[in-house]
């Protein structure tokens, strides 16, 4: 009998706190400052102008020679000729190495392009 009353008054503290101290709990432990609902972040952007540099595969200053020592790799290993996608002076080049022919150099050089483009930038007040 003494152990009904014990166990019915701690079930009876307990449910009267559960239905008495409904405060949420919060996992804020000093560490963040919390700003008043009124102050609020404000996006802005605006444009940037940013360069792109083209470079051409195909035209770079070494490009023959890249090809024409590429070609003499791939005939020494058996490989089976596959035209290159780079094109120009690679390309040219590559044929050369490939097929045995005497190094001719590089005929023609395509300088970079660098080209203007506008972007949008934002950030936050």
């Amino acid at each position: 009998m003494k152990k009904i009353i014990i166990a019915s008054l701690l079930a009876l503290a307990t449910t009267s706190g559960f239905f008495l101290n409904n405060e949420a709990a919060e996992a804020n432990h000093g560490r963040y400052y919390r700003y008043p609902r009124y102050r609020q972040r404000i996006s802005y952007c605006y444009p940037v102008t940013q360069w792109y540099v083209d470079e051409d595969p195909g035209y770079h200053p070494q490009a023959y020679a890249d090809g024409y020592r590429q070609g003499q790799q791939n005939s020494r290993k058996g490989n089976e000729y596959k035209p290159r996608t780079a094109g120009g002076e690679f390309a040219r080049g590559f044929d050369d190495g490939y097929y045995g022919r005497e190094f001719k150099g590089q005929k023609n050089v395509v300088p970079n392009t660098v080209l203007p483009y506008t972007t949008t930038q934002c950030s936050w007040w």
